[in-house]
């Protein structure tokens, strides 16, 4: 029979810095930077304001009860698309490959 477990309790182990994350917490306002054990990245300002990453979900998730954006340019690429994430730079990696294996 499992243990019943109290909200703030997991509240409090979620928002604390384990043996194998590296990070920082301000013990004051709780506010902090880690990086988890599992390779998950967060980063939280308040309860409720920050952001997350994580690799296992492969998902960038923010969390804002106002989210301002100030941007000159948008692109949205997304994966069904022909794309890679280093546009030029890796035609002239292959172009060296293929010119490399000629010689």
């Amino acid at each position: 029979m499992q243990l019943e477990n109290n909200v703030d309790d997991i509240y409090t182990q979620e928002t604390e810095a384990k043996n194998n994350d590296i990070g920082m917490i301000n013990p004051h306002s709780g506010a902090g930077v880690l990086v988890r054990e599992n390779g998950l990245l967060e980063a939280f300002a308040d309860y409720g304001l920050g952001f997350r990453i994580d690799p296992e979900t492969q998902s960038f998730s923010i969390f804002a009860p106002n989210l301002k954006l100030f941007y000159q340019k948008i692109e949205e690429i997304r994966y069904d698309q022909n794309m890679t994430f280093i546009k030029d730079e890796y035609k002239e990696a292959l172009d060296a490959i293929d010119n490399k294996e000629s010689d």
